[in-house]
C-alpha cells in the first residue's frame, strides 16, 4: 500500500518554503511532504528529516541505489535491511539532486521528534520551518505492530521496537499488568470512551483466567462487553486501541515537547505547521498555538482547523480526520 501525504498543497501553502531555506520534517514517514519541500527549496535549501520507526529511514537508504544524495546523518540509523522502496528514493533523489551541494541537502536521524531541539543542534540548521504530521503510515499498520484491530497480531504498538524485554512498556504489558482503575483512566482519557470502566474490567476479569496476548484476544474481551448492542463497536475499537497506543508510546507529553522544542530552535518569522488526527492533538496543538498569540510571540494562522477537500478523502480515506493549524513566529523575546 502506498502512504500518500495528508494535506500537501496545504502544507506546502502554509510553510511557505522558498529557494535556500531549511526545513525540518519532524515527522518524515515516507517522505511524501519532504519531497515537495525540498523542490521547492532547490537548489541549495536543506531539510532535516527525523522519525521514531527507523524502517521508515531505512527505506531510503542509499545501498543499492548508487549515486550520492541522501546523507543519513545519524550514527543512530543502521540500514541493515535491503532498500524496499526503490520509487520513493528515486523520486526524493530527483527532487534533491539539483545544485552543487545536493548531497547536503536531506539529512535523516532516526530520533524522537521530543527531543528535536537537541537533534537539531547537532545538525546546525536554520530552521524556517517544522512540520508535524502525528498520523501513522500504512506501513506501520501492516508491519505486524498491533496497531490495527481488524489483524490478528501481537499486542505491541510500540512505534520503536528496541527489543523485547518483559520490562519495555508494550500494549501487552499494559493489557495484563496495571489496575483496573489505572486501564479505565487511559481508555477514558486517551480515547475518550464512555464505557470505559465497563471495559477495563472485563480485560481484568479475563486476564485472572490467560494472559491477553494477541489483538484478536483483546477485540474478543471488547465484543463482550457490547452483548447485543453492536451500533458503536467499531468506534468503541478504535477508542481502545487509540488509547493504548497513546500510552505505550507516551505520545501526548512527546508532543508537547516537540512543539516546545520546535518553537525554541525556529528563527523569527518562522513557521510550525502541524496535523493532527484526534481531538486530544488537536487541542494540544490548539492550545500550545493560542498560549504564543496570547503573549505576543505568534501569529495563527489559522483561525479554524484546516481539513481535506471532499475529494482529498475520496481518494485517501485515511485523510478524513486529519486537521492542519499553522503557526508563525514573531519574536525570540
Amino acid at each position: 500500500m502506498i502512504h500518500t501525504p495528508v494535506l500537501l498543497k496545504e502544507v506546502v501553502a502554509y510553510l511557505d518554503p522558498q529557494p535556500g531555506e531549511s526545513f525540518i520534517d519532524a515527522t518524515f514517514g515516507n517522505g511524501g511532504h519532504a519531497l515537495e519541500i525540498l523542490k521547492r527549496t532547490a537548489p541549495n535549501g536543506r531539510l532535516l528529516g527525523i522519525d521514531w520507526d527507523p524502517t521508515s529511514l531505512q527505506k531510503l537508504e542509499l545501498r543499492g541505489a548508487g549515486g550520492s544524495g541522501l546523507d543519513t546523518g545519524s550514527e543512530n540509523l543502521t540500514a541493515s535491511e535491503p532498500l524496499t522502496s526503490r520509487r520513493n528514493v528515486g523520486e526524493i533523489r530527483s527532487g534533491i539532486e539539483s545544485g552543487p551541494s545536493a548531497d547536503k541537502r536531506l539529512v535523516l536521524v532516526h530520533g524522537n521528534f521530543a527531543d528535536i531541539a537537541e537533534i537539531t543542534s547537532k545538525s546546525h540548521f536554520n530552521v524556517a520551518g517544522v512540520l508535524f504530521d502525528f498520523g501513522f503510515s500504512s506501513n506501520q499498520l501492516e508491519a505486524g505492530g498491533g496497531f490495527s484491530y481488524l489483524r490478528d497480531e501481537p499486542l505491541d504498538m510500540r512505534f520503536y521496537r528496541s527489543g523485547t524485554s518483559i520490562e519495555e512498556k508494550t500494549a501487552a504489558y499494559i493489557v495484563n499488568g496495571w489496575l483496573e482503575e489505572e486501564l479505565e483512566k487511559i481508555f477514558r482519557e486517551f480515547g475518550e470512551e464512555r464505557n470505559s470502566r465497563k471495559i477495563a474490567r472485563a480485560i481484568v476479569e479475563e486476564r485472572k483466567r490467560r494472559k491477553i496476548k494477541t489483538t484478536g484476544e483483546l477485540v474478543e474481551i471488547i465484543d463482550k462487553t457490547y452483548k447485543t448492542n453492536r451500533t458503536y463497536r467499531i468506534k468503541t475499537l478504535s477508542r481502545i486501541f487509540q488509547a493504548l497506543r497513546i500510552a505505550v508510546n507516551n505520545e501526548l507529553e512527546n508532543i508537547k515537547k516537540g512543539l516546545e522544542g520546535a518553537w525554541d530552535i525556529l528563527k523569527p518569522n518562522g513557521r510550525i505547521v502541524a496535523i493532527s488526527f484526534h481531538s486530544l492533538e488537536d487541542r494540544l496543538v490548539k492550545n500550545f498555538f493560542n498560549e504564543k498569540k496570547m503573549i505576543g510571540l505568534g501569529k495563527v494562522l489559522t483561525r479554524k482547523p484546516v481539513t481535506p477537500s471532499a475529494e482529498e478523502v475520496r481518494e485517501n480515506t485515511r485523510a478524513r480526520s486529519a486537521k492542519l493549524r499553522a503557526i508563525v513566529k514573531i519574536s525570540n523575546i
